[in-house]
Parts: structure tokens; sequence; C-alpha cells
């Protein structure tokens, strides 16, 4: 578990980070270095504590273009309804973790891409209320939207990735 201090130091830095680098274009590679730094790490978090198997390619119609900024708007979409799910639900350190993810993706995508930051609503949690097995329900819910949301991170990052061809000796 990230302690307290290392996490704010990561805030402070991606704040930083935000405001030295202001454009209007979107900037790709510091989006992946700050997901990489901060949000994979929740991501990851998140499926430990919500019992998340590694399944890849079972996610779902996530992120079905190529295209930089529809995948970046799945994202922020993906984040921000695993946000509603759980507002309300969840308690201890699932809570605090999903709203980590969706916080830090909001900031990251608002500060670092002006461009679709100015289409991106603020989505207010609202607490939901239900029984022992609405809870069972939720957390089913939570563990698809983390499933796709890693998928729309995993597919930015192989596109922008150099594909590397091995060499013979």
């Amino acid at each position: 578990m990230i302690l307290p201090r290392a996490l704010s130091c990561a805030v402070l830095l991606l704040l930083l980070v935000a405001v030295l680098s202001r454009g209007k274009r979107c900037s790709i590679a510091r989006i992946l270095r700050q997901y990489r730094a901060v949000i994979f790490h929740e991501i990851q978090n998140l499926k430990n504590l919500s019992g998340l198997e590694d399944r890849s390619g079972r996610a779902g119609p996530a992120c079905r273009s190529d295209k930089d900024q529809k995948i970046l708007l799945s994202i922020y979409n993906i984040s921000m309804s695993l946000r509603e799910v759980a507002a309300g639900s969840l308690r201890g350190s699932e809570e605090l973790v999903v709203w980590k993810v969706a916080r830090n993706t909001d900031f990251v995508l608002r500060e670092n891409c002006r461009k679709i930051s100015k289409n991106l609503p603020r989505i207010p949690a609202q607490p939901q209320h239900g029984g022992p097995g609405h809870r069972r329900k939720r957390l089913r819910e939570i563990r698809r939207k983390v499933e796709r949301l890693t998928t729309c991170w995993e597919k930015l990052y192989a596109l922008h990735t150099p594909h590397r061809v091995p060499q013979d000796s």
C-alpha cells in the first residue's frame, strides 16, 4: 500500500508537471508517464482488492477506436462511471482506491489534454443504497469497468510504444 506521504508527493509532482506543461494539444507521452507513475499502480491495487483476475481480451466493447482522443474519452468516461458505481456502496480501502483512480484520471486528462478537457463534464458521485446482495452486484460491475479501463490504457500505451524488432546476432 502506498504511504500517504508518497501519494502526496506523487500528486504534487503531477500538479507541478501540469502547471509547467500547459498546452493546447494532448500530450500523450505525459499522460502515459503519469499513468505509469500513479494510475497504473492504483488500478493494480483495485484489481487486488476486488479479486479481479487478469483476463486479457474479455473486457467487452471498450476502446474500439484507434484514435487517441476517442480512447482518452473512453478512459475518462469509464473512470467516472466507476466512481459513480462505487459511490456509497464501498467502504474502506476499496472505496479509496476507486476514488483515487477516478480523481487522478480526471486530473491527468484535464491538465495534459486541453483539447478534450473542455468537453469533459464533471460528474458528481451520487450515493447509492442497496442491500447486501446489491454490494456483490456492484463489485461485479466494478470488476467489469476495471477490466475495460485497463484495456483502454493498454491500447493507448500500445499505440505509443515503439515496437522493437529483434535483431539477428
